[in-house]
């Protein structure tokens, strides 16, 4: 059972991470396109969609291999090449020792080919504009270019960026407070960093044993993170002194509530004992952190 339980964490927590490549992208490269948008004037939520679109969220071959996330191909490009089937077969490509690079790239792109000239006449905010703009101006073969271009701008919210903000990652030390099972309460330090991980030392205490753990968790999707935790656990009623401490592995899920005033961590998981002195192949673990500043 208790290896049930671990496998069932572990797929979950993958079925999870792979409904979040374009979130994670998007946390990657955010404050590269808006970098890009205040130098050259391209709306970040265009320069975002064009890269998860044309790299698959940095997962094709050209991106992989070749750093190129926006599939520009050579055109005179006296660069490093890379070679890839597209319309046609073995296409040349610009390769990029970086992907700031591939970014840099495509804003020099677009701001130095005429065609693509009446683009820069329309508000920084009008992606709609800018999506069917580039299509009518070829940058893509696929009729469905522009309509692709919106869907991913607005199913992500990627026009917030175009507003000149990234929403960058803000690092913080919290103090916490935990409730829950099969720990009543808890307190320690959290490191947090939004949308990226964090980092966790705690000491918690119940009716039956009283334990502590050290610990950090990675962002998974919107505001999931999964984590795991390794404690070390206090069982006070077992008979035998020489027999009361055991060490116990807890994965987890957590979702980040973010309110007015606080933030609020809610915690589902197992705790898996191994040495035996809990005489539980698998606990269920349910808590609430309170980050306090």
């Amino acid at each position: 059972m208790k290896y049930f339980f671990f496998l069932f964490c572990i797929l979950f927590g993958f079925s999870v991470f792979s409904q979040s490549k374009t979130d994670l992208y998007i946390a990657k490269y955010a404050t590269l396109a808006v970098s890009e948008m205040n130098e050259f004037g391209i709306p970040a939520s265009i320069t975002l969609s064009q890269g998860i679109l044309e790299s698959g969220n940095g997962e094709s071959y050209l991106a992989r291999e070749g750093k190129n996330h926006f599939g520009i191909k050579c055109h005179g490009w006296e660069g490093m090449k890379i070679y890839a089937d597209d319309d046609k077969e073995n296409e040349c490509f610009r390769k990029y020792k970086k992907v700031e690079q591939s970014y840099r790239d495509h804003s020099e792109f677009l701001t130095t080919h005429r065609r693509y000239s009446s683009l820069f006449e329309l508000k920084i905010t009008d992606y709609k504009g800018w999506a069917k703009g580039l299509k009518k101006a070829g940058y893509a073969t696929s009729p469905t270019y522009a309509e692709n271009l919106i869907s991913v701008i607005e199913r992500y919210d990627l026009h917030q960026f175009d507003k000149g903000t990234s929403k960058q990652n803000k690092q913080e030390l919290f103090v916490t407070h935990t409730y829950g099972f099969p720990f009543a309460y808890g307190v320690g330090l959290n490191y947090f960093v939004e949308d990226k991980y964090f980092v966790s030392a705690d000491l918690n205490s119940s009716f039956v044993f009283s334990g502590f753990s050290v610990g950090g968790g990675k962002h998974l999707y919107d505001k999931v993170y999964g984590s795991l935790s390794v404690n070390g656990i206090y069982a006070m009623f077992v008979k035998d002194e020489t027999q009361r401490f055991d060490f116990a592995i807890s994965p987890q899920l957590s979702y980040m509530l973010d309110t007015k005033n606080k933030k609020i961590l809610i915690n589902a998981g197992v705790l898996f004992p191994i040495m035996g002195v809990i005489e539980k192949d698998v606990i269920p673990t349910f808590s609430l952190t309170y980050l306090i500043d």
